[in-house]
């Protein structure tokens, strides 16, 4: 990486290793903090003008940024959690924080000032339950930023119940939101089919059974007059295929899942989510 790219990708935040291996020598690191553009943050770390408080703030308490804020950084999906920086420390650090994020086994090395996926996923790990780990998994799969045999890898000395929550990830999940829908329903024993094509409609975000299409709606991607539309014009192509659509909300998983969930069990109850009755089908 050049300079450039090293201070955009890691918060304004370099190391020392990090700068030499860019072309860098002792001498122009020198030249560049008399200058102005780099300053000390302290042994073997530096940071630009412009660097990014949460990164200065983790480097400064002899740590990195991992964990959570490590992969909102990396443009994750990321289930709610306390509003505070994620960092943890690395090998060769004595200190030791309760509110720093921690991982199966020793610390590792820091490559740099932000920990890179599969490393803050290590820590995510230990740090969220086995849902909202599932969910950053799923998220990290789908975005391409890990693949599931590296995934898998990454994983190979942890905890059983840790590589069962793995065996639990999908990388067709779009969201979070859908996730945490399909973990809880298949807890309950339902059969759950993601991203399931319908000809002439596209891909319904769940199948519940052969016919019940859960759509887990944002605010972000289902508000204005075109979704609204969008929406209702899918709804109808569904039921005239014999599905049976319901649209939940993040609110309603995330917030009110118990009353949501008993919505669903009487939809199940009734039989709406079994294959389509002869009524159903097309005319001949």
């Amino acid at each position: 990486m050049t300079f450039d790219e090293l201070t955009e990708r890691f918060g304004g935040v370099v190391a020392t290793h990090q700068l030499l291996a860019a072309g860098e020598t002792a001498a122009s690191i020198r030249d560049a903090c008399r200058s102005g553009t780099l300053s000390s943050i302290r042994h073997g770390w530096y940071r630009t003008e412009a660097a990014e408080p949460e990164v200065v703030e983790a480097v400064a308490d002899h740590g990195v940024v991992s964990c959570a804020t490590a992969l909102r950084r990396h443009g994750l999906w990321i289930p709610e959690h306390p509003e505070q920086v994620h960092s943890r420390v690395t090998r060769h650090e004595r200190r030791r924080s309760l509110d720093r994020c921690r991982r199966y086994g020793r610390p590792t090395p820091a490559e740099g000032a932000v920990d890179d996926v599969a490393t803050a996923l290590q820590y995510a790990a230990r740090c969220f339950d086995v849902e909202g780990f599932v969910i950053l998994c799923d998220s990290a799969l789908n975005t391409g930023k890990i693949t599931p045999a590296l995934l898998r890898a990454e994983f190979d000395d942890a905890p059983m119940f840790i590589k069962r929550a793995i065996e639990k990830t999908h990388r067709l999940a779009a969201s979070g939101t859908e996730t945490a829908a399909r973990l809880r329903l298949r807890s309950a024993g339902l059969r759950v089919t993601v991203q399931h094509h319908v000809p002439g409609v596209g891909w319904v975000d769940l199948l519940v059974g052969e016919r019940l299409a859960l759509e887990l709606d944002s605010v972000e991607h289902h508000t204005g007059i075109e979704k609204y539309e969008e929406d209702r014009t899918r709804d109808r192509k569904l039921i005239s295929r014999g599905y049976f659509p319901l649209r939940v909300t993040y609110a309603q998983v995330f917030g009110d899942w118990a009353d949501t969930y008993a919505d669903i069990a009487e939809i199940i109850a009734r039989g709406y989510h079994r294959s389509r009755s002869p009524a159903w089908r097309k005319p001949s």
